[in-house]
């Protein structure tokens, strides 16, 4: 339903907010598969593959989060961009969060440096691959 002008702003931040939540649990349960997969390479010669697959979900986060959110949400510019971003990322560490505290707690492992190679290759191909996405429907 395309908005007219009869529509305010609040109804744009409520269709944006519907659309980056729906869009945010999935990321979050994607998350939680890939990071208890990642656990098995958290250490060693093979964190090495850590990072390859914190890029390819990160890539594939950003890009579905901004699949269509100009043409859903009904505007575009740095606002939307923010959104997007923020509903990559929130899930993304908070769910990191929650799972390094848990196995923290049962297991006693610890973040390594191929979590954080997970992490930040995640957070970064979520980034531009949602902005690149979202700049493309424009």
């Amino acid at each position: 339903m395309p908005l007219t002008q009869s529509h305010g702003a609040a109804e744009y931040l409520r269709r944006t907010l519907i659309y980056v939540g729906r869009k945010s649990l999935w990321i979050a349960a994607g998350w939680v598969i890939v990071y208890l997969i990642a656990r098995i390479f958290a250490s060693g010669p093979l964190m090495l593959i850590e990072p390859v697959l914190g890029a390819i979900f990160g890539g594939a986060a950003g890009w579905e989060m901004g699949d269509n959110a100009v043409s859903e949400c009904g505007f575009t510019g740095l606002f939307l961009w923010i959104f997007l971003v923020l509903g990559c990322w929130v899930p993304i560490w908070l769910v990191t969060w929650i799972e390094q505290t848990i196995v923290r707690h049962l297991f006693g492992w610890h973040l390594t440096f191929g979590d954080w190679m997970l992490l930040t290759m995640a957070t970064l191909l979520s980034l531009m691959a949602a902005l690149w996405r979202a700049l493309a429907d424009d």
